[in-house]
């Protein structure tokens, strides 16, 4: 009798064993999420992904400003997923060609801008977004793009700048002979019918360190970078590059108000997979970015960190749609 009762015993603590295991007869582990994080459900496709960690290229160096929007991304995604993105940092095409020939596995992704827009119209790669999988296209309708000199530099406008690089044309500009920064220029030059000299002083942060060094009279960048000079007093920002003036630099006015008959779009932060990610996976993707950018902690911290006007999030199918438009509108400036 006392033998059957232990086999029976057993037995009930063996069931129990199994049933603690969650019944994972697949050999499978869920990976737990990090300490001092909580995993977040949404409907089901978003709950059973991500299951690790995500790859997440920057195309661009570190501390940038893609790089920095990433990095406070990182934190909420990790907050609602329990994984978190593993950023890389490659400059240039060859962050674009290897999240291109990466394993389309869900777990391989790519944050970028402007480049692979333009990329097969000026024959830098053979393919361009369309041969990627998209997964959110971020937009804004204000370009904060501006045009900066150093806070003790002569011109206090920017029809000041203008009228002296028309007189002189040693004077000499900083900006990025790719990508969007070599789009504005050309459009600028067409706009006041002159040229403007510029050399290529490299990422945004290079960009500011020659307009502090003097080695440049000005430099094209973007606000969000030179607003931390501008609170030290060692620069001064001139005129924005979009339609509309930048909501988080209001005082500044617009090429346009400075006389000029010109504007940008602004530049969008476009995810994408390589071609063949599970759909589902990219469904998931889109959903978790699109509330993160709608999280109201989110916008406060970008503003206040990184001087950035929240983006709209657009769904992958208004995605689409919105990257061929600006594709489109990028496509006379492409040599």
């Amino acid at each position: 009798m006392k033998r059957t009762v232990a086999m029976i015993l057993s037995l009930v603590l063996l069931i129990t064993a199994l049933a603690g295991c969650g019944g994972n007869s697949g050999g499978t582990t869920t990976t737990a999420a990090p300490a001092g994080t909580t995993a977040q459900g949404g409907d089901s496709k978003t709950a059973d992904w991500p299951k690790q960690p995500v790859n997440v290229m920057c195309p661009a160096a570190a501390g940038g400003g893609t790089d920095n929007i990433l990095r406070l991304m990182n934190g909420y995604f990790t907050k609602k997923t329990g994984n978190a993105f593993v950023i890389t940092n490659q400059t240039g095409i060859a962050g674009y060609e290897a999240i291109h020939q990466a394993q389309p596995d869900g777990y391989n992704f790519i944050c970028g801008t402007t480049t692979i827009f333009t990329s097969k119209l000026d024959g830098t790669l053979s393919y361009d977004w369309e041969d990627y999988e998209m997964v959110s296209y971020f937009d804004s309708p204000y370009n904060g793009s501006c045009i900066a000199v150093q806070a003790s530099s002569p011109y206090q406008t920017l029809k000041d700048l203008l009228e002296a690089i028309k007189a002189d044309q040693t004077i000499m500009g900083g900006i990025t002979l790719t990508g969007q920064p070599m789009m504005i220029h050309q459009g600028l030059e067409k706009a006041v019918g002159f040229t403007i000299p510029v050399s290529d002083t490299g990422n945004a942060g290079e960009r500011n360190a020659a307009l502090l060094g003097g080695h440049v009279a000005w430099i094209l960048n973007n606000t969000s970078s030179c607003d931390p000079y501008v609170q030290s007093g060692d620069f001064r920002i001139l005129a924005v590059c979009g339609e509309e003036r930048y909501p988080m630099n209001p005082d500044i006015p617009t090429i346009k108000e400075a006389g000029y008959d010109f504007s940008f779009p602004s530049q969008p932060l476009v995810w994408l997979a390589p071609k063949g990610t599970p759909k589902e996976v990219c469904e998931a993707f889109n959903k978790i970015l699109v509330e993160i950018m709608n999280d109201a902690d989110f916008q406060k911290e970008l503003k206040e960190k990184l001087n950035n006007v929240p983006w709209i999030a657009l769904n992958i199918e208004d995605s689409i749609k919105t990257g061929q438009k600006y594709k489109d509108t990028l496509a006379p400036y492409v040599k």
